[in-house]
This record gives structure tokens, C-alpha cells and sequence, in this order.
């Protein structure tokens, strides 16, 4: 059980709206697991309302992406396009009256709207009017009706035969109602199916699993949850729909809904009903074996660690989304569901107050969106944009010197299934990124090493993308990188070294950032020093001149001529203290007389 939080904690979270990363098993106040909070919408941002179904549509001409949020008052259509900073549109109010339940599916860029509302009929609207949105929010209109039935409680639609599947509406014993949608603004009745009573939910495929017999014929799989029964039928021909078979399963309470997986093998399945009724103590996903659809094969089940009631869920790869009321989103993987083995490897709790069997928390969720972004229905407190991530990074903001390379692991979860490829985008000009590994399988953690960077002062954002199987994630990093100085070793200590360049951004002791120095064992020579009078090169400029010239003058005339040779002479091979020791070894030699006839003829400085 989780743990109860208080009234203050629950009107924070609900004003919680910024993006929120998942971190330690939480974002925020809601526990999570691969999962990142986007941006939270309360019911006051989008029109009012509880909330229900919710579905996407992404404009051809644009690329973006919209949520379609069905509520008690109708559509709410939202703007994802900066799923960090969504837009209302406007609402399309309903034919009748408000109803807790909405069901909507998009079909040639219309969206089909039904209701529990008697008399609501089957609303469509033309989605292209959102693109023309200058001022929202606005107040929509519908664009067609069509009243072949009143109320109905699910749509699922074939959009590659452009046909509409209405589920418990008040027309042939509440089992399928079908509509021709290939016009959408002139929906036309095509068929019915009611011989097995009433449908809940169900999915419509062009079928192209192991069984041949029913390969290239439009299959519809119906969960009958008054009859406690999954019903498949051969909807090819609309006016002569006609059924395979019928099967029920162990503690059956009420089947809800179901998905196939991408080989249309297996099917996954969920049933409202038996957690609630305590027919089981934790939330149970159903697997059946569609090896043989006159034969359909219930292999067992997936028990979670919560006692949720699951609601609706899609497969896409190897993964299954969940949503289950009170637990929120769930993902699992189904990668050996062949061996009817399941795994839970994402969540996202947005409702963290309990996980009782009862029908508070999340309806449905939307996972197809090409972005990876996922509106989710909180039924009272409003939408939840979330984003699945099975990659992580060990720093999201890295600061270097420029001649250090960023050395950064990078892990991959369970669940995300590969061979698993990275990369790296946002690098400067010159800069280079290499993995320790790629092509791997999850989980696993692999080093990135980003060398090469700029000597400048700068911070850049970097994408780490991963991307496998059936998905692709990404984690931005931030490098603040600080220019490496030139540092020069300076052995004399004069502030001024020499030799080869040692670029770092930290103080080294024994060196100068200042080079060029051409004695550095000699703390009066250096780039810019005064003369010494020691016929040395003491400012380095490759000639001995000026105040650098020895100062031979021995009879104080500033210059050196006759008289001060004749002194010098009369010195030489003295030893101890003598004018003439040029070279201060307190001797008088020939190395004096060089350095003597090197200056004759010079002015003293």
C-alpha cells in the first residue's frame, strides 16, 4: 500500500506544473520509475471538466502533435508542440448533454466523437481548423453529426479501410455498429454485428498473424464484459459479420479491453472488474496465445505489485501502456511473452494517494505520438504530459577545463529494447564524442568521452541520444567548459617561463602564463628586463645593447678608450679583488681581456 499523503501535499502537487525529470523514484511528489513529469494541466487550463479518453492527432502539414482530451463537457484540443508549455485551443462542446464518458478516434484528419449522453450521436470534426487558432481559446463547432445511434460507449476505427466500430451504443443489442467513414463528413451506415450481445471495447485490425486462414481479412476482437467473454469476428464483409469464437477465462469479472502485439500472436487483455469484486488481491493483465483465432488459448496471467483496477492499454514494440486507475501509468515489457512472462519496467504514479480497486485516477493514455510524449487522463484532476525514458546520464550539467574531455556514464534500463546505438548532437566544431561500447543490449552502462572542446569560455547543450529496436530516448547535457591557459615552467621565479605550453585553468606552481623567457635559470633575464651591464641579453630580443653592454670604464669618463686599457693591462693576472675581473672568479685573464676588448670604444650608460 502507498503511503496516505496529506491534503496540503495534494494542492501542491496539483500546482506543480513545470517539468519535472524522474530522479530517486520521484518527480515531484509522484513516485515514478524511466518516466519524466512534462507539464501538468489542471481542468481550469483546458476548459473544465473531468476527464476521460484521451487520443492524438498530428497535423500533416505542420508536424505538430495534438492531445485530444475528451471530458465531461466535451473536446478539449491542446497544442503539444512544446509539450513543456502546452496550448489550450478550445473545446468542442457536446451534441447534448455533458457525460463522464467521451470515447474519440481520428480517422483522415477528423476526429469522431461518442458519448453515454443520450441522443449524442456520432459528432466529427475537421482538425485542420486548429492550425487556423490565433486567439485561443475558442468555442468549436461540429463540422458533421451522424445519428444513427444515440449513445455509445467506445469507438475503435480501421484506417485502412476507413470503417468506424461504434461499442455499446443503443442499436443492434449494443454489439458493433459500423459505420463507412472513408467520407468523413458523410458517415453512412454499413453493417452491424449483435449476435453476441453487447461489446465494451474492442480492436480492429487488417490481419496478418500466424493464422492463414484469416490473413488480409479485417478482424475485430471484442471484449464483452457483460457476458464475461472475448469475442472474435470476421468483419470483412460489413453486411455478413461473422464469428470465430467466443472464449471466457479463470475469474473472469468484466472484459474490458486488450491489444495484440506487433506479430498479432499474443494479446494482452484487461477486465475491469476482478480486482474490484477481490476475484484477485493485485492488478492482472490476461495473456492469450492468437496462434489460432478459432482457438484462442488463455496462457495466464501478469500480476502486479499493485491492487489497482487496470483500465485501457496499447503495445507498441515490446512495450505495453497501461493505464491503471489509482497506479497510474504503467509500462510493461512484454519482450517473453511467449512464455507468458511479463515485466514491469516504467511508472508513473500521478495519483500517489492510495492504489485501492476503485475507479479514481487514470483513464487512458495516448503513447503514439512519434515524440515519445504521452498525454494522461487524471479523471478529476486533469492531464498529465509525461515522457518515458530508459536512458540516463550520470550528469545532467558537467563542468571542464577545455583541455580535459568529459567522461560521463551513460546507462540504458531493462526495457528498452535493442541493439541499443548512441550518439551525440549540439557538439561545437572540432569537438568529438566516442562511446566505450555501442550496438548493446539492456541494461547496461557505457562511457562517453566528449574531448576536444573549444578554448573558450562557453556552455553547450548536448543531446545523448539512444536509440533502439522499437524506441529512441535522449538527455540533454550541459557543458560548462572554461578556457585552458597557456602556462610556461618558471624555474628562475621571475614571472616569466619558458619551454613548451602546458594549457590548464588552474594555477601550476613553477610556472608563468607569460613565455618567451631565454634564460630561465637567470632571475635578471626575461622578456622587457633592464640592463644589467653585464654584456648580457637581459630583455631577451636576441642582441646585447644599451644598458645590457658591460661597462669597461676604469678611469670614470664614461667611455672606454687608451686610458682604460692601460689600466686594465697594468691589472692583468691579478688575483683577489681587482678593477679589471670582468668575469668575478678574482682573477685577472685573458677571458677579462675578450670581455675588455668586447666594450672598447663604448659609452657607459
Amino acid at each position: 500500500m502507498k503511503t496516505h499523503y496529506t491534503c496540503l501535499l495534494l494542492l501542491c502537487a496539483l500546482y506543480a506544473h513545470a517539468q519535472t525529470p524522474c530522479v530517486d523514484g520521484f518527480a515531484g511528489p509522484y513516485p515514478c520509475e524511466n518516466i519524466d513529469l512534462l507539464y501538468f494541466m489542471q481542468p481550469s487550463q483546458f476548459g473544465g471538466g473531468t476527464t476521460n479518453e484521451v487520443w492524438g492527432w498530428v497535423d500533416p502539414n505542420s508536424g505538430k502533435e495534438y492531445a485530444l482530451l475528451g471530458k465531461s463537457n466535451g473536446v478539449a484540443f491542446i497544442d503539444l508542440s512544446n509539450p513543456l508549455n502546452p496550448v489550450y485551443l478550445g473545446t468542442l462542446p457536446p451534441h447534448t448533454a455533458n457525460s463522464t464518458w467521451r470515447t474519440l478516434r481520428v480517422y483522415n484528419n477528423h476526429v469522431f466523437v461518442g458519448s453515454e449522453a443520450s441522443g449524442h450521436g456520432l459528432q466529427v470534426f475537421n482538425l485542420m481548423q486548429l492550425a487556423s487558432v490565433t486567439n485561443p481559446p475558442v468555442t468549436f463547432a461540429e463540422s458533421a453529426w451522424y445519428n444513427g445511434f444515440g449513445r455509445c460507449h467506445s469507438l475503435v476505427i480501421n484506417e485502412a479501410t476507413g470503417y468506424l466500430y461504434a461499442c455499446g451504443t443503443n442499436t443492434f443489442s449494443g454489439g458493433l455498429h459500423i459505420v463507412n467513414i472513408q467520407n468523413p463528413l458523410a458517415p453512412v451506415l454499413a453493417g452491424s454485428y449483435s449476435l453476441s450481445g453487447y461489446t465494451h471495447e474492442a480492436q480492429v485490425v487488417m490481419y496478418n498473424g500466424p493464422d492463414t486462414e484469416h490473413v488480409g481479412k479485417e478482424i475485430v476482437f471484442c471484449y464483452n464484459g457483460n457476458s464475461d467473454k472475448l469475442v472474435i469476428v470476421n468483419a470483412t464483409d460489413k453486411t455478413d459479420v461473422v464469428k470465430i469464437k467466443d472464449v471466457t477465462y479463470p475469474l473472469a469479472g468484466y472484459p474490458h479491453q486488450g491489444w495484440l502485439d506487433p506479430t498479432q500472436r499474443y494479446l494482452v487483455m484487461d477486465d475491469e472488474l476482478d480486482e474490484y469484486n477481490g476475484l484477485v488481491n493485485n492488478t492482472r493483465t490476461l495473456i492469450w496465445d492468437m496462434l489460432d483465432l478459432n482457438n484462442p488459448v488463455y496462457m495466464g496471467d501478469f500480476l502486479a505489485a499493485t491492487e489497482s483496477v487496470d483500465h485501457n492499454q496499447y503495445i507498441i514494440g515490446n512495450l505495453d501502456f497501461q493505464s491503471n486507475y489509482t497506479a497510474g501509468l504503467r509500462i510493461l515489457d512484454i519482450t517473453n511473452i511467449a512464455a507468458a512472462s511479463l515485466s514491469e519496467v516504467a511508472y508513473f504514479d500521478h495519483y500517489p494517494y492510495d492504489d485501492n480497486p476503485t475507479f479514481d485516477g487514470t483513464w487512458m493514455n495516448y503513447p503514439f505520438f512519434e515524440s515519445g510524449v504521452i498525454p494522461v487522463t487524471d479523471i478529476d484532476y486533469g492531464l498529465f504530459i509525461l515522457k518515458p525514458n530508459f536512458i540516463q546520464v550520470s550528469e545532467d550539467s558537467f563542468t571542464l577545463c577545455s583541455n580535459t574531455p568529459a567522461v560521463l556514464n551513460v546507462s540504458a534500463s531493462a526495457g528498452f529494447a535493442g541493439p541499443i546505438n548512441f550518439t551525440v548532437e549540439g557538439l561545437p566544431a572540432g569537438a568529438s564524442a566516442s562511446f566505450s561500447s555501442n550496438g548493446i543490449a539492456a541494461p547496461a552502462t557505457v562511457t562517453l568521452t566528449i574531448s576536444n572542446l573549444p578554448a573558450i569560455n562557453a556552455t553547450y547543450s548536448v543531446t545523448v541520444k539512444a536509440t533502439g529496436a522499437h524506441f529512441h530516448y535522449d538527455r540533454k547535457v550541459a557543458l560548462q567548459v572554461t578556457a585552458a591557459q597557456s602556462w610556461f615552467a618558471d624555474q628562475d621565479g621571475d614571472g616569466f617561463g619558458s619551454g613548451t605550453a602546458v594549457p590548464a585553468c588552474t594555477l601550476l606552481a613553477a610556472h608563468s602564463l607569460v613565455g618567451g623567457d631565454c634564460d630561465d635559470l637567470n632571475n635578471m633575464v626575461y622578456p622587457g628586463a633592464p640592463g644589467t651591464g653585464q654584456n648580457l641579453d637581459n630583455n631577451c630580443n636576441s642582441a646585447v645593447e644599451g644598458p645590457e653592454l658591460l661597462c669597461a670604464d676604469l678611469t670614470g669618463d664614461a667611455v672606454v678608450n687608451v686610458a682604460d686599457l692601460l689600466i686594465f693591462m697594468s691589472d692583468l693576472g691579478c688575483a683577489g679583488t681587482c678593477v679589471g675581473d670582468f668575469t668575478n672568479d678574482n682573477l685577472v685573464n685573458t677571458n677579462d681581456l675578450l670581455i675588455f676588448l668586447a666594450a672598447f670604444g663604448n659609452f657607459c650608460f
